[in-house]
């Protein structure tokens, strides 16, 4: 079936309203935010493993036997780090981390990936590292964070938002102007 001009030309004109009708109804609807698919809704706001979200909770026991609860840490910036012993960029990273934990006091949940206790403690020792070491032996929390690969690392900020996220290793100075800024701000 061959179309003529005028049907092809009202066809054209069609298809210009219907996307015109598309973009209006973007504009003044917007379009939902990620965490909505990405995450859940607990206590009626989307807690979701991305920038702009609210980090999701972690309630874990650290290498030194305390319970680290992300909730009660609000009111501060939070450094959560997830590695692993065989990961040769997170042994160029975990020097980095102590350094900025050694020059700003800031809290880092350094989370394993799941791995035994007796090989992250002789890693944690070879490196001397002296910020929370916390085990995700059935990787529960990797999970939770959809994590893509070690190391990563997400900045929770003093309200619990996450507000940088790196995949692979991050610098001290990289970081630390992050936070900075945020340090001012909170």
């Amino acid at each position: 079936m061959k179309l003529n001009k005028i049907q092809q030309l009202g066809l054209f004109i069609v298809a210009i309203l219907a996307l015109l009708a598309a973009f209006l109804i973007l504009i003044t609807t917007g379009l939902p935010n990620r965490a909505e698919f990405s995450g859940e809704l607990v206590d009626g706001v989307y807690v979701a493993p991305e920038i702009g979200a609210y980090a999701p909770e972690i309630k874990q026991m650290t290498l030194s036997g305390d319970i680290v609860d992300l909730s009660s840490l609000r009111g501060e910036t939070v450094i959560i780090n997830f590695w692993a012993t065989w990961c040769v960029p997170c042994q160029t990273e975990m020097p980095e981390l102590q350094a900025l934990y050694e020059n700003t006091g800031l809290r880092i949940l350094a989370v394993n990936i799941g791995e035994n206790r007796a090989s992250v403690e002789a890693w944690v020792k070879q490196f001397g590292l002296t910020f929370d070491i916390l085990l995700d032996p059935n990787q529960a929390i990797y999970q939770t964070y959809q994590v893509r690969g070690q190391p990563s690392t997400y900045i929770v900020a003093a309200n619990g938002i996450i507000t940088d996220i790196f995949y692979g290793a991050v610098s001290a100075e990289t970081l630390s102007s992050i936070l900075e800024p945020q340090a001012n701000n909170g």
